[in-house]
């Protein structure tokens, strides 16, 4: 029988040439512009986009929100003379700027609030429940009043 041994992923791509070898090298050329793009605009600008895409001579970016491409907006006659004045990138005429939320699922869960009673509210409840006939609402304050006595 033949045991298969596993192979590491970027070995795989490395050799493959025939369908996958084009989209590698295109990935990788969106990973130098997108790299090329930060180190030129400002921060916090340069943390809020990256290079989605290019299309002919359209460069596509990304960005956060809308308030952060309308920043990009302002910033594209810049960016596209810097860019142009590398080799590769001289064919570029346009930026095109695409709002692209971040992903939710990236985000740490906010922990849920604790809601927070002072002392004296708890106090004051308590003495409110005294003065109170009704026996149900009178025991709902009182249990209330002691979530504030522990905190």
């Amino acid at each position: 029988m033949l045991i298969k041994t596993p192979k590491r992923a970027a070995g795989l791509l490395a050799g493959s040439h025939d369908t996958l070898q084009p989209l590698l090298a295109r990935a990788k050329r969106l990973e130098q512009l997108n790299h090329a793009l930060r180190s030129q605009l400002p921060p916090p600008l340069n943390q809020h986009c990256q290079v989605a895409n290019i299309r002919g001579d359209t460069l596509v970016l990304h960005a956060d929100s809308s308030a952060w491409a309308l920043k990009l907006r302002y910033s594209v006659p810049v960016m596209l003379a810097q860019l142009q004045k590398q080799p590769a990138l001289q064919h570029l005429r346009g930026i095109d700027i695409k709002v692209r939320p971040a992903s939710m699922a990236a985000a740490p869960p906010e922990k849920p609030r604790r809601a927070h009673m002072s002392e004296d509210t708890a106090n004051l409840l308590d003495s409110m429940a005294d003065g109170i006939t009704h026996p149900k609402l009178q025991a709902a304050l009182h249990r209330l009043a002691r979530h504030g006595k522990h905190s």
